[in-house]
């Protein structure tokens, strides 16, 4: 199963390089939690690139910060595509800067060995990459654990992405 997952995360990697025009690279970081807030504090940090006007690829890690720290680990890789327009122009226009995500993707569980997929909704995104920022607000995702045969859910009220690369710096 980790040689699967391995060759799955390679073969996304190696497509997001040569994928589309669209050429932006954020840094994310947020809060997060694996099935509620009650059984402790975590947050989500990853990064997110572009591959195409609408659809972009994030790789993101999601620990657990309190009751014990780092004891409950995911890392997350998904396409997402947004539902209400352009993210992204290509050019120095921004694109559609409220809009919504729909992302699948596959995740692994350092503390348990689980592995699965997941289909995930953001009902609110603000931002696009021209503008250096965008926020994800009330990411959720609901995906299946193969490995343990559990449904997984995890939930993050904000998430907030910095752009490096594909922001209006780049167009002037």
């Amino acid at each position: 199963m980790k040689k699967i997952i391995g060759v799955i995360v390679v073969f996304l990697l190696c497509f997001s390089i040569y994928a589309g025009s669209a050429n932006d690279l954020a840094l994310m970081v947020g809060s997060g939690s694996f099935f509620s807030p009650s059984e402790g504090v975590s947050f989500s940090y990853g990064v997110s690139v572009g591959l195409t006007k609408r659809i972009d690829m994030s790789a993101v890690f999601l620990s657990e910060l309190t009751p014990h720290p780092f004891s409950r680990n995911m890392v997350m890789v998904e396409l997402s595509t947004t539902l209400m327009g352009d993210r992204n122009t290509e050019s120095k226009v921004a694109g559609v800067c409220v809009n919504s995500l729909l992302s699948v993707g596959g995740f692994y569980r350092f503390d348990n060995k689980g592995a699965g997929v997941y289909l995930g909704l953001t009902p609110l995104s603000l931002g696009s990459p021209i503008t250096c920022r965008r926020e994800r607000g009330l990411r959720t995702n609901v995906g299946y654990d193969f490995v343990n045969n559990k449904v997984i859910v995890t939930f993050s009220p904000l998430d907030i992405e910095i752009y490096l690369i594909g922001t209006y710096r780049d167009w002037f």
